[in-house]
């Protein structure tokens, strides 16, 4: 696409995507071109599909798992330990540095006259996070004998070493998948990436069963990762497609050397925001880790109790997503209303959705355990702490919408301050106390991430309760402007950094 042609580009018409005062470029009164149920009708039909995503996306890795539990224990063991260690060193670390999209993409698209800039963002990231794919390639490659350096069993850290080496080869489009999915929603295109998902997805289990097991490729236990990084590139193949020939193209201005500097703003939203994704991340992969060191019994009922847990966080992650690029919309349009509004709304979504996952987990205490084992000593004890992980169903969600509202607000860094407060300065230490000093197992575990939960979830919340949205979005709509300036080349101090604060 030709640079200078689409470097100007502009909005001929309104629409829910589009900024609604800007074309001046000056700092605007709030409008508040919102309303309750607005809001409500907008944020319940753009976080199915977002929630929908990541469904299936996670759906993907646990092909191989499924898979692999036909050949035998070891060869599942290897690919559920090679998928916590894929998870822990570089997915976790890619969904924390893409939260900077989060906030970048979804202020300028509305903020900004030049919408390219939304494009330059995507740019930037890409070649940012391609740069840090390079240490973690490494990292990949010598797997097994980092896996026995942690004095994994011989067999098993060679497959899991084994399982990484042939999953690296999809890594780097599962990391640009999630960038352009940034970009797309930042646009208010939620439901491009489950298109493309609802397409992969099938075709990865097909892959799955015919490269294990079918003449005339049946390779076996390499045949599962191999097949997953196939899918990958399906899916990001069928993303960029759908920008191509569908939607998402007025953001983008083609390939421009300014992705190669003005990195600072990006580096200081996505460093946070690793922190924050990855505390929270990494703790629930530590407690699998402490189970382990309790029994087999209690290793099992944790397993059950991680994967449950992941499977109905996906619906609070979907809403904190989908938030984040409203509020950042909003705010990069200077509607702080607006932007409150919808912050309110989408809390009282995750208090509602919490409620009903608190209620199914009690409910089926007594039986629930037996949906993935037949050992009786395993579902009494998973119906021993489903009570606790029904408690802090609320808070989890509470939690992760807040932390996707802040990150519509660009302050990554206090949630990175608040997560690593509540983990691990007060409930990691609560949590081993109470689950090996006081013998007190999988429930003093639990009880140590609840109390996390709740100190990040309360914490939060009186942080977006204190800030004045007024002033945020002042200052977004400033560095809107820098970056714009220096996108162009303009002078940056011409910028009136003194025009009047938005009126309540």
């Amino acid at each position: 696409m030709d640079n200078s042609i689409t470097r100007r580009s502009s909005i001929d018409s309104a629409t829910e995507r589009t900024p609604l005062v800007n074309a001046t470029g000056k700092f605007v009164q709030d409008q508040d071109p919102s309303s309750w149920s607005k809001e409500f009708k907008w944020l319940l039909k753009n976080c199915i599909p977002v929630i929908g995503t990541y469904m299936l996306q996670n759906s993907l890795q646990m092909a191989s798992v499924f898979t692999l539990g036909r050949l035998g224990a070891t060869q599942l063991a290897a690919a559920a330990l090679g998928s916590m260690f894929a998870s822990v060193s570089a997915w976790s670390i890619a969904h924390g540095m893409t939260t900077a999209l989060d906030t970048l993409c979804s202020q300028a698209w509305t903020g900004a006259k030049d919408k390219t800039l939304v494009g330059v963002h995507l740019q930037r990231a890409l070649v940012i996070l391609g740069l840090m794919f390079l240490p973690i390639a490494g990292i990949w490659w010598n797997g097994e004998r980092i896996l026995l350096a942690l004095n994994q069993e011989p067999e098993l850290a060679e497959h899991a070493g084994m399982f990484l080496r042939y999953l690296m080869f999809g890594a780097p489009a599962y990391i640009a998948f999630e960038a352009v999915k940034k970009y797309l929603q930042a646009q208010g295109i939620m439901q491009a990436s489950t298109y493309a998902l609802i397409i992969a997805s099938p075709i990865n289990l097909m892959l799955n069963y015919s490269l294990v097991f079918l003449e005339p490729f049946k390779l076996g236990f390499i045949g599962a990762p191999l097949a997953t990084s196939i899918s990958y590139w399906i899916m990001l193949t069928l993303l960029l497609l759908y920008i191509q020939f569908v939607d998402g193209l007025a953001a983008w201005g083609g390939w421009t050397r300014e992705c190669l500097s003005d990195w600072g703003p990006f580096l200081r939203l996505g460093l946070p925001g690793v922190i924050a994704i990855s505390v929270e991340w990494w703790s629930f992969e530590l407690s699998a880790l402490a189970a382990s060191y309790l029994s087999t019994v209690d290793l099992a009922a944790q397993s059950i109790l991680l994967t449950s847990g992941a499977a109905t966080y996906t619906i609070p992650y979907g809403i904190a997503v989908t938030i984040s690029n409203r509020v950042g919309n909003a705010l990069g349009e200077g509607a702080a209303i607006k932007a409150t509004r919808a912050s309110s709304m989408a809390l009282i979504f995750a208090v509602v959705f919490g409620t009903l996952n608190s209620l199914f987990f009690i409910l089926t205490r007594s039986w629930f355990g037996y949906l993935f084992t037949s050992e009786e000593d395993v579902v009494q004890r998973v119906s021993v702490i489903l009570p606790i992980c029904a408690l802090f169903q609320i808070s989890d969600g509470v939690a992760g919408v807040a932390s996707g509202i802040i990150r519509g607000l660009g302050r990554q860094k206090v949630a990175a301050y608040l997560n690593v407060f509540a983990y691990y300065a007060v409930a990691a230490p609560i949590g081993y106390v109470l689950t090996f000093k006081l013998g007190m197992a999988l429930t003093g575990l639990w009880t140590g991430l609840t109390i996390a939960l709740f100190l990040s979830a309360g914490s939060q919340v009186i942080f977006l309760w204190i800030i004045d949205w007024h002033a945020e979005a002042k200052k977004i709509h400033h560095r809107i402007q820098i970056a714009e300036q220096k996108l162009h080349h303009e002078d940056i101090d011409s910028i009136d950094s003194t025009e009047p604060l938005l009126n309540a």
